[in-house]
């Protein structure tokens, strides 16, 4: 079958990116997609030789990507390539899915004492600067067994198509149900016009089990964590476009309570 999508998936070598490489395996299986797998590095400094320096530093990089191959027996079951790239990660990250041909980005997270390493607050600046799906993958957590997600929506704005048929179509792939959850508010207190973007996204969700739910509390990022606990929620699913609080949910702050501690992934469509 032909591949229809391609997946960027950042790496370290380290377990947590071990494990979204693995959560991007299977993403690859049910969407028919192929795999690129980055290592971001910098030119060794090196007393002697630095090109003899490089080229170690370049075999060594070289025999990681092979040893994937040994850790993730899966990753030889759909196509891949193996990417060494010299430069920072937002740069290239951003650099290599703006310029096209990249349909998701899966990322590993570090935990909250992380902030100043390679996966910490980096994260909300790819996601500030692309416009493709992120999936945010914390430790221990997985993608795998999705039943239901869970997404944030206050309808203020006009639906994001895109979005939500990107929403949709995985989760025919992956069958799980999706709650639209509108945080803070109450359905009597909504405008016509935020009654028009949801009857926009109930057209858009018909083909899929979805659910619209309303809750209460007084921290929005606490909210969202609060009902996905209590109605057994596999995955967090906030719309870039619609949610004024983007920018503040990935406030160093925030973060540490929500994202990079999160007990599930995170998905910013």
């Amino acid at each position: 079958m032909e591949t229809s999508k391609t997946i960027l998936v950042p790496t370290d070598f380290t377990d947590r990116a071990n494990n979204a490489l693995d959560q991007a395996v299977y993403l690859a299986e049910k969407t028919n997609s192929s795999l690129v797998i980055y290592h971001f590095y910098h030119r060794p400094i090196a007393d002697r030789d630095a090109d003899r320096a490089l080229a170690e530093l370049e075999e060594k990089i070289e025999f990681k990507f092979q040893n994937l191959l040994r850790l993730i027996p899966n990753l030889k079951q759909v196509p891949y390539e193996f990417k060494k790239v010299i430069g920072t990660t937002v740069e290239k990250i951003t650099g290599r899915v703006n310029t096209g041909g990249v349909d998701m980005l899966v990322m590993a997270t570090k935990g909250a004492k992380g902030f100043n390493e390679i996966w910490g607050t980096k994260t909300a600046k790819i996601i500030k600067m692309i416009q493709k799906p992120v999936f945010v993958i914390p430790d221990n957590t997985s993608l795998k067994n999705l039943n239901k997600v869970a997404l944030a929506c206050d309808y203020s704005l006009n639906t994001n198509y895109e979005a939500i048929k990107f929403l949709t179509e995985l989760a025919e792939q992956l069958n799980f149900a999706i709650d639209v959850v509108t945080l803070n508010r109450e359905e009597k207190t909504m405008t016509k016009l935020e009654h028009k973007h949801r009857d926009q996204i109930m057209e858009l969700m018909n083909g899929v089990k979805a659910s619209f739910k309303f809750t209460q509390h007084p921290h929005i990022h606490k909210g969202i964590m609060a009902y996905a606990k209590e109605k057994d929620i596999n995955a967090a699913v906030i719309l870039s476009k619609n949610y004024s609080f983007i920018e503040s949910l990935f406030h160093e702050s925030l973060t540490e309570k929500m994202v990079f501690n999160s007990p599930i992934p995170l998905m910013v469509i």
